[in-house]
């Protein structure tokens, strides 16, 4: 039985050696998407292949290339360590390796894209040593792509010409191709906005004040990318979605700049329906676009009476200009991403249709403080006639108390004459956090005596 199991063992390490091939790697270096849909080719893209039998003097290397090159008017191949590969040439790089191999122009056939190297007399190249073959650019169609630009590689024996080699991974292909660009928020704008006056925010604000609060952008751009793009056809542009009423460009600066960014890459405006501000970040210095940037939006300079601090939320697309003429599709950076919200520092809770003065309904809300202290709440509204009403005081609940509101006091609250019947969607503002607080509305059939629910929404208090 031992021995059976050693036999078991040694046909294993056999088999497992007749199984080694050639493995050839993919791109050494990735290739900018942008940089090939504006240029082409660029540079000298290469792979690595890595021998896994060995071959002995003589023995013949063939390297198929794929329909993405046209090698029928190559003039040479440059073999050795660290070559010079001219424009439009091949070169096989053997880096620190002491083989040699030597191009065989009257074996290939450059027509179809073949060439042949030989091993050269003195020489071996032993198991898992490895090259480099490398491609000029000028070498490349103009419809080069991932699936064209690739290079078979197969071996052949001196004397016999079988086969080595044959069942690896032996095709690669030197484009690898990537976007150079990618974007992310790293913090996001958090301000909480004081609930009486609505002017400063009480936390959320990056720099410690209560005027400001900022979101941090990270921008990538992979310069080390073969054919990365960059100069002043390059532009990211940023759409923030949000409540900017009464804001204005100056109202909008850019800090804490890291990578390559500076403050003359940025200009910002303000859309005219106050619905969204736009960052362009162009690459001047053509070094690129890569790193961090706070967009810092100051309310200090903009607040005058009656504007206040808008609640909203914050939502970013972004997209990278790389030919500067946008006659190709821009790189997305960004989608819909959300970059943060601006919350009142209270539980908000609307009723959208409270009818008050009508002789045949009575309406009321009660209010339900679950908390152990006096809660203050606000009303403000608009009616069916569009008309607005300001935020007023309306009440202070007392602690651990169920308080019925009645409609009378909410008109009185919104200077609604005692006569007068109206429709309204009424807004209480309550110094309460999340769940401290809950309302329940309904409106009484005077001649029948019935009740009718009326609909509410919350929104979450600070937690």
């Amino acid at each position: 039985m031992k021995l059976f199991k050693k036999a078991l063992l040694a046909t294993a390490i056999f088999g497992a050696m007749g199984a080694q091939a050639a493995d050839v790697s993919d791109a050494v270096e990735k290739t900018s998407a942008e940089g090939l849909a504006v240029n082409g080719v660029t540079g000298q893209p290469s792979v690595r292949t890595i021998v896994r039998q060995k071959l002995e003097a003589g023995d013949q290397i063939t390297l198929t290339f794929g329909e993405g090159l046209d090698l029928s008017g190559l003039a040479t191949v440059s073999v050795g360590q660290a070559p010079v590969v001219g424009a439009g040439e091949l070169g096989i790089d053997t880096g620190t390796a002491d083989f040699e191999v030597e191009y065989k122009a009257a074996d290939s056939d450059l027509a179809n894209n073949v060439v042949v190297l030989e091993v050269k007399t003195g020489y071996t190249i032993e198991l898992d040593e490895s090259f480099e073959i490398v491609a000029d650019a000028g070498l490349f169609e103009t419809s080069a792509s991932s699936a064209n630009s690739t290079v078979t590689y197969s071996a052949a024996s001196w004397q016999d010409g079988s086969a080595k080699d044959t069942t690896g991974d032996n095709t690669g292909t030197f484009l690898v191709v990537e976007s150079q660009y990618a974007s992310e928020i790293t913090s996001k704008l958090d301000g909480v906005i004081e609930r009486d006056n609505q002017v400063t925010f009480v936390k959320g604000a990056d720099t410690g004040t209560t005027d400001v609060d900022s979101a941090t952008f990270k921008v990538t751009d992979r310069q080390n990318y073969v054919g990365a793009l960059n100069g002043a056809d390059v532009t990211a542009t940023f759409v923030i979605e949000g409540d900017f009423s009464d804001i204005v460009a100056g109202d909008i600066t850019f800090n804490n700049l890291t990578g390559d960014l500076v403050g003359g890459d940025f200009a910002v405006s303000v859309a005219v329906d106050e619905k969204s501000a736009t960052i362009e970040i162009t690459d001047a210095a053509a070094d690129g676009i890569a790193g961090t940037f706070d967009v810092t939006i100051d309310n200090s300079t903009r607040i005058a009476v009656p504007e206040t601090i808008k609640v909203t939320s914050f939502t970013v697309d972004a997209e990278v200009d790389f030919d500067g003429a946008g006659t190709i599709v821009e790189t997305d950076l960004l989608t819909d991403a959300d970059a943060g919200l601006w919350m009142l520092d209270a539980t908000i809770i609307n009723i959208p249709y409270f009818p008050v003065g009508f002789t045949d309904l009575d309406t009321s809300v009660h209010f339900a403080n679950e908390i152990d202290e006096e809660v203050n709440v606000k009303i403000s509204a608009i009616d069916n006639m569009g008309v607005v009403y300001a935020e007023a005081e309306l009440i202070d609940l007392a602690a651990d108390t169920v308080t019925k509101v009645s409609q009378n006091a909410i008109k009185t609250a919104l200077g609604i004459a005692a006569a007068d019947s109206v429709k309204l969607s009424v807004t209480f503002n309550i110094d309460a956090e999340d769940g401290e607080v809950n309302a329940y509305a309904f409106s009484r059939d005077k001649a029948e005596g019935s009740r009718q629910a009326l609909v509410t929404s919350q929104e979450k208090g600070i937690e």
